[in-house]
């Protein structure tokens, strides 16, 4: 279980995040929504220890988020993985696409070099990546190709949370829906805790169970998604859907 307690961020007199509190259980998924500045980014950064809280703490299964470069975020990343919006600088173009899938398995397992590259080919395919493209370099691949393999990079571990950071946000609707089709079979697949930051309410739906609403910091509403248009839903909510709704998306 992912608990996060009373949680504040500040940089100088400027307020990042005001008393997040939330937990998402074992095998759960939870959105977190919010218009850009919201603080989403900076929460999915501190949950993966990459920014440490001003107040507060993040707890992966009662163990404290490391704070320190020792052995505890060998462990916090073998539990915990990502994929972030910037996926453009999450493959290194000096590798393959394949070499690039394997490289986690090089820091956290001690497999031979035929196991790892057996399970790149697996894990590939398991996302829906073509196996031709494990020899081709990150800039030949199409946005919804790179996506997936970040995908595969993360998962390949075999990690309990996945944190996702505005993933599709840079794809066209189509691949925005397949990538959530994909995501919704993997957690089922493999048992995974989801944690899927966005800003669009209409995407989640369908994929997460629990839905956290976010402005300037603060935690506006969480609710269960089955009830995001038939619930009482706080005006900055409505005020995403219809957001959306104008840009055509519908809800």
């Amino acid at each position: 279980m992912l608990e996060i307690r009373q949680l504040s961020k500040t940089i100088g007199s400027k307020m990042i995040l005001s008393d997040m509190e939330f937990s998402l259980p074992a095998g759960g998924s939870l959105a977190v929504v919010g218009e850009s500045g919201s603080g989403k980014s900076t929460l999915a950064r501190i949950i993966m220890a990459l920014e440490r809280p001003t107040v507060g703490d993040v707890r992966y299964e009662g163990t404290l988020a490391p704070t320190r470069k020792t052995a505890a975020f060998r462990g916090w990343y073998s539990e915990i993985q990502f994929v972030f919006q910037n996926t453009t600088a999450s493959l290194d173009p000096r590798m393959t696409v394949g070499q690039s899938i394997e490289e986690p398995l090089r820091h956290f397992t001690k497999l031979g070099k035929a196991e790892r590259r057996e399970m790149t080919a697996e894990y590939a395919a398991l996302v829906g990546l073509p196996l031709s493209l494990l020899a081709a370099r990150p800039g030949l691949l199409s946005g919804g190709q790179y996506q997936r393999a970040c995908i595969a990079k993360a998962l390949i571990v075999k990690p309990k949370l996945l944190v996702c950071d505005e993933i599709v946000s840079n794809l066209d609707v189509i691949h925005q829906h397949k990538i959530m089709e994909l995501l919704q079979r993997l957690k089922a697949e493999q048992n995974l805790s989801l944690l899927f930051i966005t800003h669009d309410l209409t995407l989640v739906a369908g994929l997460c169970e629990q839905i956290l609403v976010m402005k300037e910091g603060r935690m506006v509403e969480l609710f269960d998604s089955d009830s995001l248009l038939s619930g009482e839903r706080h005006p900055y909510t409505k005020a995403l859907l219809e957001a959306v709704r104008l840009l055509g998306r519908g809800a």
